[in-house]
């Protein structure tokens, strides 16, 4: 019976989370974001489950999908007190754009810094003549505190955010709060983080709001005698319908773990990254929009993870992921 009235309280708490999470979100009408690169996600790991990620944030990315899991180590300690984790992601996409993250965490505590970086984007005068080709770039460093009430997680993170392109740039702050809960007696944790409350991106006389999503998921498994997970994950974002993430990971071979993921996109929004809103199509494994597959390598050091996206006519878009553990006398 006190388990019972435990779960009963921690399912409340995280329902009354939710409700005032979403109001923001639900507040928001469509429109257009500023500092979009927040939504590419952090990790290779994370890209594997088609970042259904919310609810279990169990290693550094936790700094961006869920703060919380700084407060919760797994039972299997993937990362014990005292212990660091850093972790180097670089992803590479189509035309020159490159995006380079790291992530350090020693739980209760995390950094992150987050780079993207276009060059050579060729510059028109009003008049259509061409003019010398600049660049522009994206940074957000980030500092994480997790903290665990009772059985619940509770985490946040601060942001700073700074957009250049050209000779223009633009500042913004803005924080994620999330909560997360692992139940003792199943292998079941749920989890909700609103993330990118801030203030708005200011370039010249034009300003837009933050990239505002709220993201709730439940996750099964993570535990040696059942070596799989499996996450569902809804995301609500402020300026697009709801996203659907599927993504499940298999670690029966050994050192070795698989994962696949998928996640839902609009009709209208499918159609132009397809190419069919030109009538064109993508082809071959491009026209898999949606698709996330992705693989990792368990070693004494830490873990190797690598994940590939198809991007439709943009082409593939591959991320790689170093995790490295030090320190705890270890």
């Amino acid at each position: 019976m006190k388990a019972a009235k435990i779960n009963f309280r921690v399912a409340f708490f995280l329902t009354a989370i939710l409700a005032i999470f979403s109001l923001p979100v639900r507040a928001a009408g469509p429109g257009t974001s500023a500092a979009t690169f927040l939504d590419l996600g952090f990790g290779a790991r994370p890209l594997g489950f088609a970042e259904a990620y919310v609810a279990m944030a169990d290693d550094v990315s936790a700094v961006h999908y869920n703060p919380a899991g700084l407060s919760l180590p797994q039972p299997e300690m993937r990362a014990a007190p005292g212990v660091y984790e850093m972790l180097f992601t670089h992803t590479l996409y189509v035309q020159g754009i490159s995006l380079d993250q790291l992530g350090l965490i020693r739980r209760p505590w995390g950094l992150s810094i987050t780079n993207l970086r276009v060059g050579g984007i060729e510059g028109r005068t009003l008049e259509t003549d061409s003019a010398s080709n600049f660049g522009a770039s994206d940074l957000a460093v980030g500092a994480s505190y997790g903290r665990r009430v009772g059985s619940v997680g509770l985490g946040a993170t601060l942001k700073y955010i700074h957009e250049s392109i050209g000779g223009n740039s633009a500042d913004a702050y803005a924080a994620d709060l999330g909560a997360l809960h692992r139940f003792e007696a199943w292998p079941v944790s749920v989890g909700a983080d609103l993330a990118n409350v801030g203030t708005k991106v200011r370039f010249i006389d034009q300003a837009a709001p933050l990239p505002l999503v709220l993201r709730t998921g439940v996750t099964y498994g993570q535990t040696k005698s059942f070596p799989h997970a499996l996450s569902l994950q809804i995301d609500f974002p402020r300026d697009s319908d709801p996203v659907l993430r599927l993504g499940a990971e298999y670690q029966g071979f050994g050192p070795f773990a698989l994962r696949v993921g998928y996640r839902t996109f609009s009709t209208g929004q499918r159609d132009a990254v397809l190419g069919k809103a030109l009538g064109s199509a993508a082809s071959g494994f491009s026209e898999f929009y949606g698709l996330f597959l992705g693989m990792g390598l368990q070693t004494k050091l830490g873990n190797l993870d690598y994940a590939i996206m198809p991007d439709g006519e943009l082409g593939l878009a591959h991320r790689l992921s170093l995790n490295l553990r030090f320190g705890g006398g270890r």
